[in-house]
């Protein structure tokens, strides 16, 4: 499952090299929560408390997802979590394919790749108010790639042309119409 392999190319990565990976991706889903929520981070209990609701039963715990968050456990040892761990860290996050997203390069790039664009698309709801959004942004959620590719060109030719018509009808009306 590991892309990243030896210098051989015949072993999978190491286990501080596979802590490493799944330390930044799990970071880097705090810091785009976080973002969400106006800058705060969930605390590691928070998201233990949502993995283990999701799973129905205690599947991890608050110091685990630090040790995975840090690459590192309180001994100084690489974490070693098990796929299902992972699995379910993964859909506590929206990403259903969990474990393959915190250990393989090429999946977690088309998983990253969606998320930008449902944060382009969050963007654009937040710029315009429009509720609606989310539900597209719901939908779109089980798109592929060239789908995304094309629903973002699209919101962004359509709010290119709004802009294009917004800044036409200011310069059609009169200095009466504009508040001059």
């Amino acid at each position: 499952m590991d892309t990243e392999e030896a210098a051989d190319g015949r072993h999978p990565a190491s286990p501080p090299d596979r802590a490493r990976k799944i330390s930044e991706r799990l970071d880097a889903l705090i810091t785009r929560e976080a973002a969400r929520a106006g800058g705060k981070a969930p605390a590691y209990r928070e998201l233990a408390d949502r993995v283990n609701r999701i799973a129905g039963r205690s599947v991890i715990s608050r110091d685990t997802i630090r040790n995975l968050h840090q690459a590192s456990t309180q001994k100084g040892q690489p974490p070693n979590p098990t796929v299902e761990t992972l699995d379910w860290m993964g859909l506590a996050f929206g990403i259903r394919s969990g474990a393959t997203y915190f250990l393989d390069d090429a999946k977690a790039a088309a998983v990253d790749e969606q998320l930008l664009g449902l944060d382009k698309l969050a963007d654009i709801r937040a710029a315009t108010g429009n509720a609606g959004v989310i539900g597209l942004a719901q939908r779109a959620s089980g798109l592929s790639n060239n789908s995304l590719h094309m629903l973002v060109a699209l919101a962004d030719r359509l709010s290119a042309l709004e802009a294009e018509a917004a800044g036409d009808a200011s310069t059609a009306a009169g200095p009466e119409e504009n508040g001059h």
